[in-house]
Parts: structure tokens; C-alpha cells; sequence
């Protein structure tokens, strides 16, 4: 998987590419949208699952050890022009060295503390390499491709995954507000489900056999045309919700129903995102076992 993931990011960088979140991101609350532009995205993204909470308590489900996945991450997307108008593809991989750091510091030492929240207990780390590869295809509709529709798959170490996906994408909901170099300010909005079918990996052993979710979107930014059509941030502040039916089950093969917030930056060709699972007790305490974040540069805006 490693060196089919070089060989890909190679010879994506000769394209006009960008980038989704990695699987198993979007079963950790981050954003699950398909790119509405073409560009080629490279970084790090960390997932961090702890089976005790930050009060101490157990969480219900098979997996009993600490998961900190550090993937080394590309991701492509290139969109059809002089043919297949209107539809677009994506590569995503990522490989990660799987261990307890820098995910526990990030939760622990700066989040948690940030909050004024106990720490999260690290418990029997898994020490190993796993990496995980996707695929998608997405149909684009109305004008600036505001709305969508398509599937693919995820494979890899993890878990194995195919799902179906529909929604909108950056609609305008306001007028202009300001208008510049770096092109108009305006709030959008979005939304997405997903339904999907899950298969055990090696190391998530037992899977819900379907997931379902939903998730709507707020952004404010700066939004400018390329030299192909396509409208994109030259900076956005973006904030989501997230509820997923689960990916995780217990002893008795119930799914664990899942809340998630999600916060987006870009400032343009970097972009920084977090997410988390205490949307049920944002005041108090992290709600459930899982964080993330992640960090990516578009190579091709450099």
C-alpha cells in the first residue's frame, strides 16, 4: 500500500488536482463532501479513538484499545471539462505509523486543556502501520455544481466500506457582502447523507454491518473563479454537525449512535480541521472516545 500510494502522488502532481477526508475521518465527524473544484491536497491527518472517557468511564463497544492513526495523507480530484462535463473523480490515500502520539498530546495537552477538561486515559496503544485507499465518483448539478450525487468505496487495514452520497455544496443563502481582489464574501450552506455498507478490517474487528449519515454545513468566506470555471475559497470559516448511526458496536452487536462537530479553516492553500464527538455535552466533558484534525497544503495554489 505504501509504495502504490507514492506511485499515485507522483503521478497525481503532473495533473490539476485536490482533496477528501481519508477514511475512517468521516466516521470521526469530520467533513464528508466531494470537492466541487479540481486540486491535488497533501498532509496529515489524525484519528484518535480511547475506549474511557475523560470521566473515567468505559465505552460500550469491541474495541478495547487505544487507536491513534497519524496518516500521511494525498488526495486528487480532478473534474471533467471538454469531456465528461459534469462529473468528477477522487483518489484519497493515506498511510499512518499507528500509535499513541501526537494524538494524545493534541487531545490531551492542548484541547482538554484549552476546555478545562480531565485527560483522556490511554489504554493497551495499538503499535503498528496501517493505511487506508479511496475512491469516489460524483455527478454535479445546477450552477457553481451546488448540488451532487455518487459513490465509492474505502479498503485498507481499518475497515472496507462502499457508500452512496447526495447533497448540496456551498449554496449561496446571502447576497454578496463585500466584493475584492480575492473575489465576493457570501454565507453558504450545505448538506449531506450518506448510506453505506461496512466490512470488518484488521483492525476494527467488528463493524455495523450498514451506516447512515447526516450533515449540515455553515460557511462564510471569499469566493474567486480559476481560469477553468470553478469557484473556490480563497479563505472560508466553515462549522458543521454531524449525526452517523454508527461504525462501532458493542458486545451485542448494537450500533453506537454518534454527535459530531466539526470547525474548517482555509486561508489559501492551507487548510486546517477538527472535529470531535461532544456536540452532546459541549459544556461539561468530551462526550465520547474520538478526535481528530488535520492539516493540508494544495500543491498546485503554492
Amino acid at each position: 500500500m505504501l509504495t502504490l500510494s507514492v506511485l499515485l502522488l507522483f503521478g497525481l502532481v503532473c495533473s490539476k488536482a485536490f482533496g477528501e477526508s481519508p477514511a475512517p475521518s468521516v466516521h470521526w465527524g469530520s467533513l464528508a463532501f466531494p470537492d466541487q473544484y479540481s486540486t491535488l491536497n497533501t498532509g496529515l491527518t489524525l484519528d484518535r479513538f480511547t475506549p474511557i472517557d475523560g470521566a473515567g468511564a468505559k465505552y460500550d463497544s469491541t474495541v478495547t484499545n487505544t487507536l491513534g492513526f497519524n496518516l500521511i495523507t494525498f488526495s486528487w480530484t480532478q473534474h471533467g471539462h471538454d469531456r465528461f462535463e459534469g462529473w468528477s473523480i477522487n483518489v484519497t490515500g493515506g498511510i499512518s505509523p499507528t500509535a499513541n502520539q501526537p494524538s494524545e498530546f493534541f487531545q490531551n495537552k492542548v484541547i482538554h486543556q484549552l476546555r478545562h477538561l480531565p485527560p483522556v486515559p490511554s489504554f493497551q496503544p495499538r503499535q503498528d502501520t496501517d493505511a487506508m485507499f479511496d475512491g469516489s465518483v460524483t455527478k454535479w448539478f445546477f450552477k457553481n455544481k451546488t448540488g451532487f450525487w455518487g459513490g465509492g468505496f474505502s479498503a485498507g487495514t481499518i475497515y472496507q466500506e462502499q457508500f452512496l452520497r447526495a447533497g448540496i455544496r456551498r449554496l449561496q443563502v446571502t447576497p454578496d457582502l463585500y466584493h475584492g481582489d480575492w473575489g465576493a464574501v457570501s454565507v453558504r450552506l450545505s448538506g449531506l447523507g450518506r448510506v453505506s455498507v461496512q466490512e470488518n478490517g484488521a483492525v476494527l474487528h467488528q463493524t455495523k454491518p450498514t451506516s447512515h449519515i447526516f450533515q449540515p454545513a455553515l460557511a462564510i468566506g471569499q469566493y474567486n473563479t480559476n481560469e477553468r470555471g470553478e469557484q473556490y475559497p480563497t479563505w472560508e470559516v466553515e462549522v458543521s454537525a454531524t449525526w452517523d448511526s454508527g461504525i462501532f458496536v458493542n458486545g451485542v452487536g448494537q450500533s453506537r449512535k454518534q454527535f459530531f462537530w466539526s470547525a474548517a479553516f482555509i486561508c489559501g492553500p492551507v487548510r486546517f480541521e477538527t472535529w470531535n464527538d461532544s456536540l452532546g455535552n459541549l459544556s461539561k466533558s468530551d462526550f465520547g472516545p474520538t478526535y481528530g484534525a488535520t492539516i493540508t497544503i494544495d500543491v498546485f495554489r503554492l
